[in-house]
């Protein structure tokens, strides 16, 4: 059934009729045109009778008409406000109304489906995210914006000291990028089947209770705007009722950002010619330092020689990982044997092609184990 809210809402710009000028026109037509009055001394006058009646019914029937749309117009002002009229910004120092966009519209809907999740109906423990993964913003965009793999690029916080908790914070800002329907990367399909990737994407054939992101390899989120760019939106998500590990999330906004950028990856081989030159450089004795850069390392590191002093003799390098997606870097070890037969086996070395570019690169965190003789 058509709403009448609609059907009347359209009146509301129609102006009302000035019915004495209509009036005045019209009579003034009437006299104007020979023999629309039957003015001539000759005419009956009962036809002059008939026409003048006629003439007063045509006057009260506009008369009733105006009338009528001017009556119509104003109960639609009084009674119908218009849809979608956004509502005023609260006073200060009031908190922000609640308005979700899905699953839940209203604050009532959201304590009901909390209630619900509490009970344990899985129609609603769904939106219940104790693990503060990313399952549901990304059925979101699944069920709403018809992506069928969004990869999970990053995270902001309102506020920003949300004590690294997802759920201490008022609200979460999800990037998700959309990964094109060939499932073919160019710029990683030579990584195809490498483990390890950063990016979460969700499963198009997740089931309504949700059957939680997947890992996928770089090789398949591919662009959708270029071959570095992806189309990128920021997903605003908040716990309406209540906060923490049983809270429900609901999204209550979502907007397109900039487009993220994949980096093309280096070859291995020229991951390999640096970390050659500086090991080389380690085992001459100087000028390994200029190298490295970030190094959080293990108390026992030194770079020429064993904690022992014992100086470093050969080495090895291991390709653990790479190159990874979206930044394309490597992730290495490298083992170190010293003169006096001892090892040292140090890992998390990630290498990028700006580490290549540069000549320079950051062993974060950087971890030692050592093997006596």
């Amino acid at each position: 059934m058509v709403d009448l809210k609609e059907r009347f809402h359209a009146l509301d710009q129609v102006p009302a009729p000035e019915l004495g000028r209509v009036i005045e026109l019209r009579a003034r037509h009437l006299v104007a045109v020979p023999g629309a009055l039957r003015a001539d001394l000759h005419a009956d006058v009962n036809d002059r009778r008939g026409i003048t009646a006629r003439q007063l019914l045509a006057a009260a029937a506009i008369l009733l008409l105006g009338l009528g749309l001017a009556i119509i117009a104003q109960f639609a002002r009084s009674e119908f406000p218009a849809k979608h009229k956004t509502p005023p910004p609260p006073p200060p120092g009031q908190l922000e109304p609640y308005r979700g966009i899905w699953p839940q519209l209203t604050i009532e809907d959201a304590q009901y489906a909390q209630q619900q999740a509490d009970a344990g109906d899985a129609a609603y423990a769904w939106q219940v995210d104790a693990g503060q993964d990313t399952h549901v913003p990304q059925r979101y965009l699944q069920e709403r914006l018809g992506w069928a793999r969004a990869a999970y690029v990053g995270t902001e916080y309102d506020p920003l000291n949300h004590a690294g908790q997802d759920y201490e914070a008022k609200a979460v800002f999800f990037h998700f990028v959309e990964c094109g329907a060939s499932g073919i990367n160019p710029l990683y399909s030579a990584a195809a089947g490498q483990p390890g990737a950063i990016a979460r994407l969700a499963s198009p054939t997740s089931t309504a209770a949700g059957s939680g992101p997947i890992d996928p390899d770089g090789p398949t989120c591919a662009p959708t705007i270029d071959q570095t760019h992806y189309h990128t939106v920021r997903v605003r998500v908040v716990q309406p009722v209540k906060h923490g590990r049983t809270g429900i999330w609901v999204v209550t906004g979502v907007e397109e950002v900039s487009p993220f950028v994949q980096v093309a990856p280096t070859s291995k081989s020229d991951v390999q010619r640096l970390m050659e030159a500086y090991l080389n450089a380690r085992l001459a004795g100087n000028g390994a330092d200029d190298y490295i850069r970030n190094l959080d390392k293990d108390p026992a590191f030194h770079l020429y020689a064993t904690s022992a002093g014992s100086r470093f003799t050969r080495y090895q390098v291991t390709f653990l990982d790479g190159p990874r997606w979206p930044d394309g870097w490597y992730q290495l070890t490298v083992t170190l044997t010293a003169q006096d037969g001892s090892t040292v086996r140090e890992s998390n070395y990630q290498v990028d092609a700006s580490a290549v570019r540069t000549g320079i690169f950051r062993a974060s965190y950087l971890h030692l184990e050592t093997t006596a003789r």
